[in-house]
């Protein structure tokens, strides 16, 4: 991102002062569609890859001292529908020493540096839902949490870190006063996200976590309580020019009747990319899953398991003309039985305009319902009614640009 540097200075005493550097930037991606069909009726929709409003403007601020010790980012964004809004980071950090870093905030999923994506195709246009995972996050989870976060690097290649959630989203109302929000801490500490990534010099990076989420569920009638979560471990593989590997497993910390319907039993993920030539790109991605509770597939053949696979090409096909196409597959969980097969594909064309952005036009669609951004958006292009077996389809434009 090319970002725009101020030197603001600060009077930090009587006969001296302190400068800081504050940096402005933006990254932005919106799309329309002129033309859309949801299975039912001919439509029009707009959005971002993400899904919910199009994010038409954003601001992202960060400021560091002189000397590196403090410093703050935060982002400012203003969505089509819902207007002027926080961003996905607001954080304060500081660094008493050189191998420590203390932050207090809301942290952004890539915040600790070891978030194992793989994003092509689809991905950066009207994201379909035929996946388990994929795109950010695929094979490590990064970070949703608000409260602290310690970062240590004790020796070189060596990154640790641990978040205490202290977000309201987790707290319930006092008896004494019902207004009143707390966690206990025993609660918050329950559902603290710690892990560590070492980096072997030439060769990759081996990744794991603990991830707790303590929740409330009702057995038998009673309301119950469990600790619940996950253990995460992966490996990027660099070792190879033009070449990157990354492979993950997810494991459930649950008992079968101490969870909701669907809960993590053990999800394996894996992606590959490779630079073919300087014009030439292809990516592949795919994964398993499997719940707690059996809940894919037909409710008299509950053995079955989820898996994903995909497929996609970038081709530099014209200075600054590229092109995308890609293609993914569910084989359960969709369409009006629960456990037809879905197909997604892609094929997109983006022009850049400015050092700064591109605009792009593309035609994709998915198959037994699975939809495109269709998380709760009321203008996603997803199925007319809750399931459906048809064709959802979109011609999106795209205008994308980063200062």
């Amino acid at each position: 991102m090319k970002k725009t540097l101020i030197a603001v200075a600060a009077a930090a005493a009587l006969t001296t002062s302190a400068f800081a550097e504050i940096t402005f930037g933006a990254w932005l991606r919106a799309l329309a569609a002129p033309i859309a069909h949801n299975g039912e009726d001919a439509i029009v929709a707009y959005g971002n890859s993400w899904g919910w409003g199009a994010r038409t403007a954003r601001l992202d601020i960060n400021g560091v001292s002189e000397d590196g010790k403090v410093g703050f980012s935060m982002g400012v964004f203003n969505d089509m529908d819902d207007g002027l809004g926080m961003g996905d980071r607001a954080v304060i950090w500081a660094k008493p020493i050189d191998q420590v870093k203390l932050s207090i905030g809301k942290f952004d999923s890539p915040d600790n540096g070891l978030r194992g994506d793989l994003c092509y195709g689809s991905w950066n246009w009207l994201r379909p839902y035929n996946w388990l995972y994929d795109g950010e996050g695929l094979t490590f989870d990064g970070i949703w949490r608000k409260g602290l976060m310690a970062e240590v690097d004790p020796i070189e290649g060596l990154h640790m870190f641990a978040v205490i959630p202290m977000s309201k989203d987790y707290a319930k109302a006092g008896e004494k006063n019902p207004y009143v929000k707390y966690q206990k801490a025993e609660d918050a500490y329950k559902n603290i996200q710690a892990g560590f990534g070492y980096t072997i010099d030439g060769i990759g990076k081996i990744k794991a976590q603990y991830i707790g989420d303590y929740t409330e569920v009702t057995v038998d009638g009673k309301d119950e309580t469990a600790t619940t979560g996950q253990v995460g471990v992966a490996f990027d593989l660099t070792a190879v020019e033009n070449l990157y590997v990354t492979v993950g497993a997810r494991f459930g910390i649950a008992d079968k009747d101490y969870c909701d319907a669907g809960y993590l039993k053990m999800a394996y993920t894996a992606g590959v990319s490779y630079q073919v030539t300087d014009q030439f790109k292809v990516s592949a991605d795919g994964g398993v899953k499997m719940t707690q509770d059996d809940s894919f597939g037909k409710a008299d053949d509950p053995d079955d398991m989820a898996f994903f696979a995909g497929a996609g090409i970038d081709f530099a096909v014209a200075d600054g003309v590229n092109l995308a196409a890609d293609v993914r597959f569910i084989n359960t969980g969709r369409g009006e039985e629960g456990d037809d097969n879905s197909i997604s594909f892609l094929v997109g064309v983006t022009k850049s305009i400015s050092s700064n952005g591109y605009i792009g036009v593309a035609f994709q669609g998915s198959t037994n319902g699975a939809g495109l951004i269709n998380n709760g958006w009321d203008n996603a292009i997803a199925p007319a009614g809750e399931k459906g077996d048809d064709l959802v389809w979109a011609i999106p434009v795209a205008i994308s640009c980063w200062f």
